[in-house]
């Protein structure tokens, strides 16, 4: 049977009195599928059926004007007359949504709510990029990390964010809507601000320095909103996961969390398992620390555009530091293997 508009609605009434054939069936569900318009119009009308169905119709009405108005709503603009005995109920249903519609819209129909679904940048390894949110903030990405916000942001009461990696946070001003920052078991809450959460080691360890404004420290675990701390300018909080405990120090060297926004590594008296989760990080290879006793040395230093192996070259020129590379290999499936670099004692 075919499905031109002039008599789909005839198909979409015995579907709802529930006279519909098999053949007619195959018919609807061919057309519902042709495109997203047809799916929600009959959604649609399945809905008002639903809400006025229980309603007795008055016998007087007009059941021609009832037809005249379905195709008037159809855009059809040359109706055919249509077997009443079977639409008189769904064509007075419409009808009466028409005539009342001012008065009983929400009763009537129910609006559709935006699909709610997320969005999600990422950056790959040894590269970093910047992301401009709906509302106006900023979000410097690092290498090898996420970001995930629904398409929702702007309108929700809260301005929330999944952070997976490091990231460097510009928030545009907004009370009503604080911005929120997950990152594994913690969450960053501002309203406006600029501050660094490095979460690249989510199950160990997270950072946050704050540059301006305040920030506020919460458990995203528990469903109080007490904040286990709050930062000012120039503090930074350190939140130990395996211990479930945070503390917070001064700061005033913020380049050294902040520089990699400039494509530089800085490192300031670090120690050897810093400097390889940052060279990890940042190269994408897999560092083994191979003599445990270079655990007692640091490293201080500022790199910018330099390859892993120049950086490892200048450490082994002051520390007793030496270390073997194993180049990529490609696997079974086709695919690279991060480099493995093994640092020993000389």
């Amino acid at each position: 049977m075919p499905t031109t508009s002039d008599h789909i609605y005839e198909i979409i009434a015995r579907k709802l009195t529930g006279t519909i054939s098999t053949e007619e069936s195959q018919s609807l569900d061919k057309w519902i599928s042709e495109s997203l318009k047809n799916q929600i119009e009959f959604e649609d009308i399945q809905i008002l059926w639903n809400k006025t169905g229980k309603f007795r119709i008055p016998s007087q009405l007009d059941q021609n004007a009832a037809l005249t108005q379905i195709h008037q709503r159809a855009d059809i603009k040359s109706p055919k007359t249509l077997r009443l005995n079977i639409l008189y109920q769904a064509a007075a249903i419409l009808v009466l949504a028409v005539i009342l519609a001012g008065t009983y819209n929400y009763f009537f129909s129910t609006p559709k709510a935006p699909t709610e679904y997320y969005e999600k940048v990422f950056t790959a390894a040894g590269t970093r990029t910047h992301v401009d949110l709906p509302d106006g903030s900023k979000v410097y990405l690092n290498s090898g990390s996420s970001l995930r916000f629904s398409n929702r942001f702007t309108s929700k009461k809260q301005r929330r964010i999944e952070l997976d990696g490091e990231a460097y946070f510009d928030v545009a001003k907004d009370h009503e809507h604080p911005f929120i920052v997950q990152a594994g078991p913690i969450e960053v809450k501002a309203l406006g601000t600029e501050f660094n959460v490095d979460a690249y080691n989510k199950d160990h360890s997270i950072d946050v320095v704050l540059l301006e404004g305040k920030v506020a420290i919460s458990d995203s675990n528990k469903a109080t909103e007490k904040a286990l701390m709050t930062l000012e300018p120039n503090e930074k909080a350190h939140f130990n996961v395996k211990e479930n405990k945070i503390s917070k120090e001064k700061t005033y060297e913020l380049e050294k969390y902040v520089g990699w926004i400039d494509g530089k590594m800085v490192l300031m008296d670090d120690p050897i398992q810093d400097v390889m989760q940052k060279l990890e990080n940042w190269y994408n290879v897999d560092i083994r620390l191979e003599d445990p006793q270079l655990s007692k040395y640091r490293f201080t230093g500022t790199f910018i555009n330099e390859s892993v192996e120049e950086i490892l070259h200048t450490f082994s020129l002051t520390s007793p530091l030496s270390y073997e590379i194993t180049p990529a290999q490609k696997d079974s499936q086709g695919r690279y293997t991060k480099r493995i670099i093994k640092l020993k004692m000389n």
